[in-house]
């Protein structure tokens, strides 16, 4: 328990070190948390600028300016084509700003990217934006 609590604040502490090394204004991309009241998932985010992310989870920190994302995001209902699972987005980062994707239900296996922004506190407070 003690090296599973260390570990989780060694990992905390680098992540935080590493934020605050930023030394312009970043933007972050990542899958938005379920809500079954809007039939909302989290979809897979696989691919940056045509590169692999590390995580599904979220993006490494992005520079702004336009970025291509590629999202999965797969029913578990029926096979789907690669058409049907997967979506690229084109989308314009701006400075200090958390982008969060969901993939919401339209019908059937059938699913559209939102996109949800809000405000990186941390690089606000630190470049003004």
């Amino acid at each position: 328990m003690i090296r599973l609590s260390l570990a989780l604040l060694f990992t905390c502490a680098a992540t935080a070190a590493a934020a605050a090394g930023y030394d312009r204004p970043w933007s972050i991309v990542e899958g938005a948390d379920p809500s079954t009241v809007r039939q909302e998932f989290r979809p897979a985010i696989t691919q940056v600028d045509g590169k692999s992310t590390r995580s599904t989870v979220e993006s490494d920190a992005l520079e702004p300016g336009k970025h291509q994302v590629k999202i999965r995001f797969e029913t578990g209902r029926v096979n789907q084509s690669p058409a049907e699972a997967e979506r690229t987005l084109d989308l314009e980062l701006e400075p200090c700003m958390r982008y969060r994707i969901a993939a919401q239900r339209t019908s059937g296996t059938q699913w559209e990217p939102k996109v949800y922004t809000e405000k990186i506190g941390e690089c606000a407070r630190k470049f003004g934006k």
